[in-house]
């Protein structure tokens, strides 16, 4: 009888040891799969014996047959993103020089028209059109695969919507738009001047690009606890509510300015180059009556 119990606590003890280790190892390669597919240094590799058909055996066969289709599918999309940020790369530099020439050769062509003025302006207004959207592609692509580097560190508002200022008034005052901008000297935030500086600026040119000859632009900045509110209000055409969800996808333009320039990328690139440094943007709208873009900064 003592025997009996002895041989079955025995048998017992190895199969409780047994499957111990079988558990032990399917949890290391769930470990390593919810790691991404990388075995961690702390960790021993995994013991390449031979797999019996058992139940539990199976299963550890199955999460490694997982694990390295996981790892396979998660390399395959990266490869696709480098080759497709190469091939844009390629693409650009290709097309910069061309670009460049066709613009030169249309301005001067302009100043020696001989009565095609108008001919040769839709030659360098579609050069213009082109570089505008090899440039912008390249920055999207860049930005998308985290290649553009966005620094931001503490600055005076007033410095970067000075910059926007410079750039962006005159073409207002060329379309005869009031323009105004008022802020605190001493007003503080987080932010990458040279890349906030594009983003409020594609926020600007819209303003002006869909105000009408004699209206508004507001540019204005508030402190907040944890933000800085930054609002550029035009007396423009307005967004319906409809399309305000949408503006911010990447080349979508709303039926109402399908006939006028513009690719759709502006508004998209903004709120990126936003959202990289932990700030965001809204949009109160009334068609008819103007848009107001709220852009909120990290103090």
């Amino acid at each position: 009888m003592i025997c009996f119990l002895l041989t079955g606590l025995f048998w017992y003890f190895f199969f409780r040891r047994r499957e111990k280790k079988l558990l032990d190892r399917l949890q290391e390669l769930i470990d390593t799969a919810a790691a991404g597919g990388q075995v961690s240094d702390d960790i021993a590799p995994l013991p390449r014996t031979e797999i019996s058909e058992s139940r539990f055996s199976l299963l550890e066969n199955s999460l490694k047959r997982y694990l390295a289709e996981s790892t396979l599918s998660a390399t395959i999309p990266a490869k696709q993103k480098e080759t497709i940020q190469s091939l844009i790369s390629d693409i650009a530099h290709q097309t910069l020089t061309p670009i460049s020439n066709l613009k030169l050769y249309s301005e001067l062509l302009m100043e020696h028209s001989g009565g095609q003025e108008e001919e040769i302006f839709t030659i360098h207004e579609q050069a213009e059109k082109l570089d505008f959207l090899i440039r912008s592609l390249v920055m999207l692509s860049r930005m998308e695969n985290g290649i553009l580097n966005i620094h931001a560190q503490s600055g005076y508002v007033k410095e970067l919507l000075d910059t926007v200022s410079r750039e962006y008034a005159p073409l207002a005052a060329a379309k005869h738009i009031s323009w105004f901008c008022t802020c605190d000297p001493s007003l503080l935030a987080l932010f990458d001047l040279k890349w906030t500086a594009e983003a409020l600026g594609n926020i600007a040119d819209n303003a002006i690009k869909y105000t009408q000859e004699g209206g508004r632009i507001t540019i204005t900045a508030e402190k907040y606890t944890f933000f800085v509110r930054i609002d550029i209000a035009d007396s423009g055409m307005g967004i319906p509510e409809e399309e305000q969800s949408r503006i911010f996808a990447r080349f979508y333009r709303s039926p109402a300015v399908s006939d006028r320039p513009g690719v759709g990328i502006g508004l998209y690139l903004a709120r990126q180059i936003v959202q990289a440094q932990k700030g965001y943007i809204k949009v109160r709208s009334v068609p008819d009556e103007g848009s107001v873009f709220s852009v909120f900064l990290h103090v």
